[in-house]
């Protein structure tokens, strides 16, 4: 039964000097170890994982939850979630690119944390500005990027809409949010001295992230229900958010391809997807504007994230614990 040597970089990815990937784990070694006073929620660094602990997978849609309450129409809710990156707060922001005539030309999808592009800029600041030139555009300067000294997630070049983005930035979006999120929902709770076990009520009762979301009520719980049995659990390695893919079903495009074919993973695997983006390939004379879903021209990039899904892994490993439930702290 191992423990993990180190954390692995996010999807695995290989783009680090090596002392800078130990410094990575080091890093997020930091964020597990403020949640030690969790009996069961763990630091695998430190305790083992045997090597068939079962993994409970969460997903959740990438479209924001909150914005379906405060639209009152579909175009309404498209177009809320595309204006602003801030209201883009399921662990997946977008940016949408288009042509002069104002057909959309490619929307690019990603769930890469900022804490991974802090510690690049960090360590090392030729690789940020390759970085950027690679996944936004060759006209970013390094100056472009820091604000007072130090790296600013929210920098001229990664807080558009419009565009390509690097990573996340919405303030929720964090790597931190999502292992406090886990460890604080080991917490078992109870009202009127009977369990808290829905969804919505158990973020309310433990104040576990944002009730208005796909993705915190849905993780919460499904860590809680395991930590119930007695379970211990940590996010599996490499800790991260990743997009599961787009769901094609209902698209159709003018010439009849498969719309599967033009969803493009640009970092990661398949297996754990950072970045992807929606675009027509050159060989075909239309858009994305010309592709329909459900009988309808696609006008946002928020139709796509209506289908795209993010997911978050959690390890479950079997333990005896006998957690007594806690009142709700609000």
């Amino acid at each position: 039964m191992p423990v993990l040597p180190r954390f692995a970089t996010p999807a695995n990815l290989t783009e680090l000097r090596q002392a800078d990937v130990q410094a990575w784990s080091d890093r997020v070694g930091e964020e597990f170890a403020q949640f030690k006073r969790f009996d069961q929620f763990y630091n695998p660094l430190i305790t083992d994982t045997p090597t068939n602990a079962p993994e409970a997978k969460v997903v959740w849609s990438a479209f924001p939850a909150d914005l379906r309450a405060q639209a009152t129409s579909e175009e309404g809710r498209w177009q809320l979630a595309d204006g602003d990156r801030e209201n883009q707060d399921e662990y997946c922001e977008w940016a949408v690119e288009r042509d002069g005539n104002g057909q959309i030309t490619r929307v690019t999808f990603t769930t890469e944390v900022p804490e991974y592009f802090e510690h690049v800029a960090e360590r090392d600041q030729d690789r940020l500005l390759a970085l950027y030139h690679e996944l936004v555009s060759a006209d970013v300067a390094l100056g472009d990027l820091f604000s007072d000294g130090a790296y600013d997630k929210t920098n001229t070049w990664n807080n558009k809409t419009v565009g390509r983005p690097a990573h996340l930035m919405q303030g929720s979006n964090t790597l931190g949010a999502a292992i406090q999120l886990a460890a604080e929902a080991t917490v078992l709770r109870e009202k009127d001295d009977k369990p808290v076990t829905d969804q919505q009520a158990l973020i309310r009762c433990g104040a576990l992230g944002e009730p208005l979301r796909n993705s915190d009520p849905q993780i919460a719980a499904t860590v809680n229900n395991a930590a119930a049995g007695g379970a211990e659990l940590t996010l599996a390695d490499p800790p991260g958010l990743y997009i599961q893919g787009l769901l094609t079903g209902g698209m159709e495009t003018p010439d009849g391809a498969d719309p599967a074919g033009f969803w493009m993973i640009e970092r990661g695997s398949a297996e754990m997807i950072l970045r992807a983006s929606f675009a027509v390939p050159d060989h075909h004379p239309y858009t994305v504007s010309h592709i329909t879903i459900e009988g309808r021209p696609i006008r946002f990039g928020a139709q796509l994230a209506d289908r795209v899904q993010v997911r978050l892994v959690a390890v479950v490993k079997p333990a005896h614990h006998h957690p007594k439930p806690q009142p709700c702290v609000i």
